[in-house]
């Protein structure tokens, strides 16, 4: 009997099939890097050998193990003008000894910790970002019937539905037309970015929203979020943007070795007694650099001992015997943690009782319910301070000094491109509105006072009353207020750095040909259909139809995603618009208010249903489906196991928030409203263990062989005219000197 051909998959099927591979190896490739062989297993440029030094020849993996990142770091990153031509030892040696260092100091799980922690949290979020890259990079943006005339084209710009559109077209035009070409040239001429066409305009105000929505996420919808806002604020205040101003009035050899001296120089015993040759490898202290991160990071490692320092002084708190055992656990090697995980998981018992019951059984047997939250929560505590202590030393204490070695290194290869940025701008002004920007951030992120006419909806999200978290719509309007100095700046980099424009000029035209896809049919997965198809072919019947079952689900979630995510922009766009008339209306006094569509701070209550607290991006809402699915400790000693989405908005113990930051917001609140509104994500797995395999070997063939001899492409920019201008005039000017 002869059997049946298998049937072909349909454009909405292959679309499924590749977003569902693309999006679970992506984050299989980020999360494997908390071991310390992943970064050996990358491939280019990252060396293969167990150890090596500054000197060795690195060896290269022929096939990497995580492709996707390998995917984009040689076809964007890798081709950014003097990337190629940094130190052989900047990839193999500085970067990835900091990578395999960090993966060896055995970082804390979210398991062990009964929440989400910020690693997890960032490193989701940058997966489903970059997910978004590696779609485009492999499968391409296909080429309309027709060029379209960006000039002549109109959007209704309070419509969701033509800022994509208008998002689409200049994709399209950046990729198969001129408008990279076009704006380069334009920015030459003016500081009016969106002044272009009605495109560029509706466009950027796509972006604009997108990136405040992204924000938002961040730092209002996580738990996470003002705890990571205390940090970027501890970081700004220690800057020293008044010194880094001086510094740039000097001319450009002496600006560069003041700013190297700033920053980076050492001054600790050690560091004389190396330079003289007396010691070698000797601790030689800290530079400013590094003690901005260590002193952060130690403020922080010192709430959570002042956490866990509380629970062991506590009323009818766990024994020291108790506290013991978790304190060694915090100190076993990985496998031995993992293990003890694999018992929790598979007894369905909290990691502690784990912990106490492989030390002594009587442990577990003497703990009360409240004692053993106790126990839950100093542990949390201790893996966090913990954390930060081995992070501090990777950075900080390390010898030999990769970080500050690292910098160097980049900082010497991108001399000749710093100075002629220098000699050409005057980069005063641009650290003072990035310094605008950063402080005008910092105070966006806080909750906001109430307005007697604001909905108890929105002030019942914040633990005060009287206050109430960030809109999206406050993150759009400080987007648009600091747009002018991004739009400033590209002006004068196009106007007075002719060489340097025409160098990132041409490193688009690299980057943008990658994503070119000849084909007119947009309704698959792009370039890479028949390879999907033939993956699919090569599975038995049987199979083809579990994997047919999860596509048709897959393809019903992320169309009911694609709707969710448009009617979100939509309804930002409603509350703005409703802001902006309301502004425009005269007070009782007489008087106009002034007009906030772009300067707006407190959105007020309106017919749309007050500030948003969500907005468009369906990645978003993949990332929060990853965060969802992470497993996490049972709360009780005999308990079911617990996802992200039970623990969603909770801290882990003793973070803190901002100094003078009243009305915090209950994350869990703002999660859990706009979540009714979510499709749960259908459970996939099941086809990446029937094809992942295959996916991996397919984007290694789209990677091809990489290696420091397959650089034609970035060697052309730095080979060109303005990159040998670039080095004749550092020589000229190292000459004079």
């Amino acid at each position: 009997m002869v059997s049946e051909a298998p049937q072909a998959l349909t454009p909405t099927q292959l679309r499924a099939l590749f977003d569902i591979l693309n999006h679970t190896e992506t984050y299989r490739e980020a999360e494997n890097f908390k071991h310390d062989n992943a970064i050996r297993e990358y491939g280019y440029p990252f060396s293969a050998a167990e150890t090596l030094q500054p000197t060795d020849v690195p060896s290269y993996k022929s096939k990497s193990a995580s492709p996707l990142l390998q995917l984009i770091l040689t076809k964007c990153i890798l081709t950014i003008p003097a990337t190629s031509t940094l130190p052989p030892d900047f990839w193999p040696f500085h970067f990835q000894g900091i990578m395999v260092k960090l993966a060896e100091a055995d970082l804390s799980e979210s398991y062990d910790k009964g929440t989400m922690g910020t690693r997890k949290t960032l490193a989701t979020g940058a997966s489903v970002i970059h997910e978004a890259v590696t779609r485009g990079l492999l499968s391409g943006v296909p080429k309309g019937t027709e060029r379209i005339d960006l000039r002549k084209a109109q959007y209704d710009t309070t419509q969701a539905s033509e800022l994509a559109r208008a998002w689409n077209e200049c994709i399209h035009e950046l990729v198969h037309g001129d408008l990279a070409d076009e704006m380069f040239d334009h920015c030459a001429g003016t500081a009016d970015f969106e002044g272009h066409s009605p495109a560029v305009a509706a466009a950027t105000d796509y972006a604009i929203i997108h990136i405040a929505t992204l924000l938002h996420h961040i730092f209002v919808g996580s738990p996470e979020g003002q705890y990571l806002l205390k940090l970027i604020e501890n970081v700004y205040k220690l800057i020293p943007f008044v010194v880094i101003r001086q510094t740039l009035r000097m001319n450009a050899a002496t600006m560069m070795n003041g700013m190297i001296r700033v920053f980076l120089a050492k001054m600790g015993v050690g560091a004389i007694t190396n330079w003289f040759g007396m010691t070698t490898g000797a601790d030689d202290g800290m530079n400013l650099m590094q003690r901005i991160i260590s002193l952060v990071l130690s403020w922080d490692a010192s709430e959570f001992r002042k956490k866990a320092a509380q629970i062991e002084s506590a009323k009818d708190r766990p024994t020291r015997e108790h506290f013991a055992a978790l304190k060694t656990y915090t100190t076993m090697p990985r496998d031995a943690q993992e293990a003890l995980r694999e018992i929790s998981i598979n007894e369905s018992k909290s990691i502690v009782a784990v912990i106490f019951d492989t030390t002594d059984p009587e442990l577990t047997a003497s703990l009360s319910a409240t004692q053993h939250t106790q126990c839950l929560e100093w542990l949390s505590a201790q893996l966090s301070a913990r954390d930060r202590d081995e992070i501090t030393k990777v950075l900080c204490k390390s010898q030999p000094d990769r970080l500050t070695a690292a910098v160097r290194s980049a900082v010497g290869t991108y001399e000749p491109l710093i100075r002629a940025l220098h000699e050409s701008m005057d980069l005063r002004e641009h650290v003072t509105s990035l310094e605008k920007f950063i402080g005008d951030f910092i105070e966006t992120s806080k909750p906001k006072k109430v307005n007697g006419k604001s909905s108890s909806k929105i002030s019942s999200k914040t633990k005060s009353p009287d206050s109430r978290p960030p809109s999206v719509e406050e993150y759009v309007a400080l987007l648009r207020r600091n747009k002018g100095f991004l739009f400033e700046y590209c002006h004068q980099f196009a106007a007075k750095c002719t060489g340097l424009r025409e160098m990132f000029q041409q490193w688009a035209h690299v980057v943008l040909d990658e994503f070119k896809q000849p084909r007119e049919n947009a309704d698959g997965a792009g370039a890479i259909d028949s390879d999907l198809q033939g993956l699919y072919e090569q599975l038995p019947a049987d199979e083809q139809k579990e994997v047919l079952t999860s596509l048709d689900a897959h393809t019903k979630y992320l169309s009911q995603l694609g709707v969710l995510s448009q009617q979100r922009m939509q309804r930002v766009l409603d509350q703005l618009q409703q802001e902006s008339a309301e502004d425009e209306k005269p007070s009782t006094t007489g008087k106009s208010s002034s007009k906030s569509s772009s300067s707006s701070s407190s959105p007020r209550s309106s017919s749309y249903g007050g500030p948003s607290m969500s907005g468009p991006g369906v990645y978003l809402m993949r990332w929060e489906s990853l965060l969802d699915d992470t497993l996490i400790t049972p709360a009780s000693a005999c308990g079911s196991l617990r996802y992200g989405r039970d623990v969603k908005g909770q801290k882990a113990q003793g973070k803190t928030v901002s100094e003078g930051v009243k009305g915090e917001w209950d994350a869990n609140v703002i999660a859990s409203q706009e979540d009714r509104t979510v499709p749960t994500a259908p459970d996939v797995r099941g086809i990446m263990t029937l094809l992942g395999e295959g996916f991996r070997g397919l984007v290694n063939a789209k990677v091809g062989e990489v290696g420091p001899t397959t650089s034609d492409k970035v060697d052309v920019l730095m080979n060109s005219k303005q990159g040998e201008e670039l080095r004749n005039e550092m020589e000229g000017m190292t000459i004079a000197q």
